[in-house]
């Protein structure tokens, strides 16, 4: 499926987004947590060879882009760690991925673009209440008319009570509200199920099935940008 930027983008309608991978660059961020832990608990590692680059991949699949679990993370490379217990390691790690938190490409200057043209906007992320100080660590809360994090308001994406509670929040109809976001499953597939457009952040060019929910497919968020910008052209 496809339609006019024009039509989604169209002045007064609200534009929501996803938090992680959509707006900030958490694989960057999480691959410098990573390569910290490995540094630090696996000195003899050397950065680049096969068993650090095994060890790396096995993070990863672990840390499952966020939503894996950060106690499996734990006892695969701290659990021998004197003084290092699963609570302390949960809030290491949440910290760090705040610290390095930074804007994905053209995400910014889309915020802005979007703020000109007084769409009203939303962030809708899944995660703990620890997410704000990503937020916060690059700026972001200034852009939205208010942002709802998971579990401060008791629903996650796909649910479809957070993406009401988002639009209520924006007194915005599903119609005339658009999400953005980097997962068919949780972001766009929600979105979907409560009569709002959709717009695919499909960073990695796979296509796939699912994309028909998807009213406009982007590869990046400078695309995107270039996108709304030439509406005033």
């Amino acid at each position: 499926m496809s339609r006019p930027v024009g039509s989604i983008f169209e002045l007064g309608n609200a534009v929501l987004f996803d938090l992680d991978n959509t707006l900030i660059d958490r694989d960057q961020a999480r691959d410098r947590f990573f390569s910290f832990l490995l540094a630090t608990y696996f000195p003899r590692l050397e950065p680049g060879s096969f068993a650090w680059t095994d060890r790396m991949e096995t993070l990863c699949a672990l840390d499952q882009g966020g939503r894996g679990s950060k106690t499996a993370i734990y006892d695969y490379c701290c659990s021998d760690t004197p003084g290092m217990t699963r609570e302390s390691f949960v809030e290491l790690m949440r910290g760090r991925l705040a610290s390095h938190a930074s804007w994905s490409d053209g995400a910014e200057s889309l915020l802005k673009c979007l703020r000109g043209r007084r769409h009203p906007l939303a962030l809708v992320t899944n995660g703990s209440r620890s997410q704000r100080a990503k937020i916060e660590a690059i700026g972001a809360s200034r852009y939205f008319d208010t942002v709802l994090i998971s579990e401060e308001v008791g629903a996650a994406k796909p649910d479809p009570g957070i993406f009401r509670l988002a639009m209520s929040r924006l007194n915005a109809s599903p119609g005339r509200s658009v999400f953005i976001g980097d997962s068919i499953e949780h972001d766009i597939a929600g979105a979907r199920n409560v009569g709002m457009m959709t717009v695919y952040l499909n960073r990695s060019g796979e296509m796939g099935a699912d994309e028909s929910l998807c009213d406009l497919v982007v590869a990046d968020l400078r695309e995107l940008s270039d996108l709304v910008v030439a509406l005033e052209a």
